[in-house]
């Protein structure tokens, strides 16, 4: 009764302002709107979408990010996280800071901008302001294999640049490109947040091109099964990886990857997600 509470009571939260957030755009940060056409990007930006399968001003915001994204204007990556059907996702959703949808957060809390947009003119400035921002010079190496039976072999590896220790906050997400889950309009979004496998704090010793320790190399197994997700499918299937800043939450690398087949080396494994993916179907 108690988790159904906290759903319920979440769902109106993100759901309520959305009789004001249409009518009457939210001004975001003024730096977000600054057009910087100009100016040369010092890494690639994550845009963290927050959206309801029932707002009705969602569907616009999603075709003009998605529009974006196609383009390849910019070295740009966006995830969609759609509230009211992943239970799986609050916690970051929470950490955002979310007060009404659609919202699109740029490079974490560096900017946002809630509500309408009347074209893609607004997030192409802010995905342009972000790019141009003075970051720590940080590299991200991502790379998925498929295990088969929706079991997903991530490894991340951060490399500092820099002449000093960084320490920052490491975030995967694992998306669908198009997403289960449908908008307004009964259309599939996409880069549909399923899970964030990997949340956690790291530290990268400065500029060293030999792994020292495993204090910024990472692995992870994850099984979609075990979380209700296994019926993804490896075509589907993009993973993204960011680095924030430990204190401010603002994002300074990110990367995508799309899985590769890789040897099956946990054929027991495979069965037992099988089954439990059956088991749960069948419930």
């Amino acid at each position: 009764m108690k988790k159904l509470f906290v759903i319920i009571t979440l769902t109106l939260l993100l759901t309520i302002p959305l009789t004001t957030a249409t009518t009457t755009q939210i001004k975001p940060n003024i730096t977000a709107t600054q057009s910087t056409n100009n100016r040369e990007f010092t890494h690639d930006v994550i845009a963290e979408y927050v959206t309801t399968t029932t707002c009705p001003y969602c569907p616009a915001a999603s075709n003009q990010l998605y529009s974006i994204y196609q383009s390849n204007d910019y070295p740009f990556h966006y995830v969609t996280m759609v509230a009211d059907a992943n239970t799986k996702i609050y916690a970051r959703i929470q950490e955002l800071g979310v007060s009404g949808v659609p919202v699109v957060f740029f490079d974490g809390k560096y900017s946002s901008l809630t509500g309408a947009q009347p074209d893609e003119t607004n997030y192409r400035n802010s995905i342009q302001t972000a790019g141009a921002r003075t970051v720590p010079d940080i590299d991200i190496a991502l790379d998925v294999k498929w295990q088969g039976a929706a079991i997903l072999k991530i490894s991340v590896t951060v490399t500092n640049n820099e002449a000093e220790d960084y320490n920052g906050h490491l975030r995967v997400y694992i998306m669908e490109k198009e997403s289960r889950w449908l908008d307004a309009n009964n259309q599939p979004y996409h880069n549909g947040l399923l899970y964030i496998p990997l949340d956690k704090p790291l530290s990268v010793p400065k500029s060293n091109p030999m792994a020292r320790s495993d204090t910024y190399s990472f692995t992870r197994l994850w099984i979609g099964s075990l979380f209700g997700f296994g019926d993804i499918t490896e075509d589907n299937v993009i993973v993204l990886a960011a680095v924030f800043d430990q204190t401010t939450d603002k994002a300074v690398e990110c990367a995508s990857s799309t899985p590769t087949i890789g040897a099956t080396s946990f054929p027991l494994l495979n069965i037992i997600s099988q089954m439990i993916h059956r088991l749960k179907f069948n419930q």
